[in-house]
């Protein structure tokens, strides 16, 4: 399929050439996000579940990757507190187990997130909603003949929603889900999860060619094992990415975010004069 000519063939397209619309652009998503090498430094806000709003800088290097945190629901650090970061970041950076933990969790999203994207073009079924000469925005609903193994599977298959696509860069730029029904894993004696939970993923460019998440915003309410309440509330905004040399180590990394922030409190200090 020429990608070029995806929005002319789009309109009234069949499910099928949809479908594998669709799955030539996850296939080419993957391959291209299993060769990029690109490490960054950039701004991560998160909130989550009972915990105050938290804006970091990080900067990932082979090692790993080092977040700073340098404010609390809109406040800046004090000087006490930004005493105790520096010690939180250095201790990190001296305990190379802690270090090997986090690394191994971040693998362990990767491949999670792997695995949703490759169901996406058996789970749902597309219609076309939108195009312009970029985007391609497609609403999808369950796939009656998906059958679901595993519990990732079984929420898929109770979504609904719509998926954009960069059809010039074969990228998936944003999907954004809603659970049509309480899905109920075990029969529901090991938890379930409430109608109307929400999640939401973005990518951007942000370098030619290169594309990282910028946006995570996931809802869900429900129970989990021996009835005990759930409420998953995490967001993540990411953004101001800049390159780091490939190089980097740890130790660089933990240096780069200290920097990161002198230049930032720099540039605020100049903004006022």
């Amino acid at each position: 399929m020429v990608y070029g000519q995806a929005q002319a063939q789009a309109q009234g397209s069949s499910d099928s050439n949809l479908t594998q619309l669709v799955r030539d652009i996850i296939r080419h998503e993957l391959d291209m996000q299993a060769k990029d090498q690109a490490l960054w430094c950039f701004r991560k806000m998160e909130e989550k579940s009972g915990k105050p709003q938290q804006l970091f800088v990080a900067c990932q290097s082979k090692g790993g990757e080092i977040d700073r945190l340098i404010a609390v629901n809109g406040h800046p650090l004090d000087e006490k507190q930004q005493r105790a970061e520096d010690l939180r970041v250095q201790m990190l950076v001296k305990n190379p187990a802690q270090l090997r933990k986090q690394t191994q969790q971040e693998h362990q999203d990767a491949q999670q997130a792997e695995r949703l994207l490759r169901m996406i073009p058996e789970a749902f079924v597309f219609t076309n909603e939108s195009a312009d000469d970029r985007l391609l925005k497609l609403k999808f609903k369950p796939n009656s003949k998906f059958r679901p193994s595993g519990y990732e599977a079984q929420v898929f298959h109770h979504m609904e929603g719509t998926l954009t696509l960069n059809t010039k860069q074969r990228r998936l730029a944003e999907i954004d889900g809603r659970l049509m029904d309480t899905v109920k894993f075990g029969g529901g004696l090991l938890g379930h999860l409430d109608k109307g939970g929400t999640f939401l993923v973005k990518q951007e460019e942000v370098a030619p060619q290169v594309w990282e998440v910028t946006t995570m915003d996931v809802k869900m309410d429900g129970k989990a094992l021996f009835f005990k309440t759930i409420a998953v509330r995490e967001k993540e905004i990411n953004s101001d990415f800049r390159l780091v040399p490939q190089g980097t180590t740890i130790q660089q990394a933990a240096a780069l975010t200290k920097d990161a922030l002198g230049k930032d409190e720099n540039a605020e200090m100049a903004a006022k004069k």
